[in-house]
């Protein structure tokens, strides 16, 4: 039986990650620094207290794995320049230290789109040949991380590969543009006139999971490599925004508030976006802008499609639908 050592398995990716492999039959140890987890069946995981700032804490949890899902980090953007290097550069290379010391023979790194820049040049597609050129602190973290473990797997022989997903969603998502669209939803009018005819990129949490342990059960492919993770095809903004008023009507009563605000809002779309320029004098907490520089990028998904895998969820509004899911 394969061991597994998830860091940050109290996340949102983390914690679907460690069902993903207790469902094919690892045996997997959940590295948490505060929440534990709570896992349901008769089959849990070893849920052990891990600091990515403490080598000690480190290396206890990677010994004896034989591979490594490393999702723990900070994601906030909003936190200082030296909080995140702590974590998602200096807490990942001291990770894969302690990993090539303890002879673990695979890793993945949980990498982000971010990490292309938030204001990517071009509305071309981006793939993995494109340039990385993160700008703002949270991507700058995780690209000078993902280097870092690289090159520690190539002087230690450790087969690794980094993820680099774009925006997910699914039950308990818990990004801060995720937390604020959920705040913002139940209680403002949604603007979004710099959205119109743009598409952007999407992916359901469990389809990141499966193809994060799908890459790591690959014989043969080498270490270094790079994936997008995104569904197969963008979704254009307002065919997002139907997609978010059917679901709220799938929701039940629960969603009267919310539906009449997301009319509200349906109906403010069709305004002129010189009209709507004004909208900015109005108070923020009668209204949210969903636009924010680098959510109308377009991702290719092409390099991991061709490997052989498949994404589960490729209809937004279904996708949408599983954030209703309780955790």
């Amino acid at each position: 039986m394969k061991k597994a050592l998830v860091t940050g398995a109290s996340g949102f990716l983390g914690s679907e990650i460690v069902k993903e492999l207790l469902e094919r039959g690892y045996q997997v140890r959940a590295g948490c620094y505060s929440n534990s987890p709570k896992f349901s069946g008769s089959n849990r995981p070893e849920v052990i207290r891990l600091d990515l700032g403490e080598r000690e804490s480190v290396m206890n949890a990677v010994k004896g794995a034989d591979v490594v899902f490393h999702c723990g980090a900070l994601v906030d953007s909003g936190m200082s320049r030296a909080a995140l290097n702590r974590i998602n550069v200096e807490g990942s290379k001291m990770l894969w230290e302690c990993m090539a010391e303890q002879g673990v023979s695979k890793g993945l790194y949980c990498s982000s789109a971010a990490v292309y820049g938030l204001l990517c040049a071009g509305r071309e597609i981006i793939s993995e040949t494109t340039g990385a050129r993160a700008i703002e602190p949270y991507g700058r973290s995780k690209l000078e991380g993902e280097k870092a473990v690289m090159k520690i797997s190539e002087e230690a022989g450790i087969e690794t590969v980094s993820i680099r997903p774009v925006a997910i969603f699914g039950p308990g998502e818990h990004t801060p543009f995720g937390r604020a669209l959920r705040e913002a939803a139940v209680s403002k009018i949604l603007i979004a006139g710099g959205f119109r005819n743009k598409s952007f990129s999407f992916v359901q949490v469990k389809d990141v999971a499966k193809a994060s342990v799908f890459l790591t059960e690959i014989d043969g492919l080498p270490g270094g490599e790079v994936f997008n993770v995104c569904a197969e095809s963008p979704v254009k903004f307002e065919d997002a925004f139907e997609a978010y008023i059917r679901v709220l009507n799938r929701g039940g009563k629960d969603f009267v508030k919310v539906k009449m605000l997301a009319l509200i809002s349906k109906i403010i779309q069709k305004i002129p976006e010189s009209v709507l320029a004004g909208a900015g004098k109005i108070p923020g907490k009668y209204l949210f802008g969903i636009w924010h520089p680098g959510f109308d990028l377009v991702y290719s998904s092409e390099k991991i499609r061709s490997l052989g895998f498949r994404f589960g969820y490729n209809d937004f509004e279904e996708v949408f639908m599983t954030c209703l899911e309780k955790v």
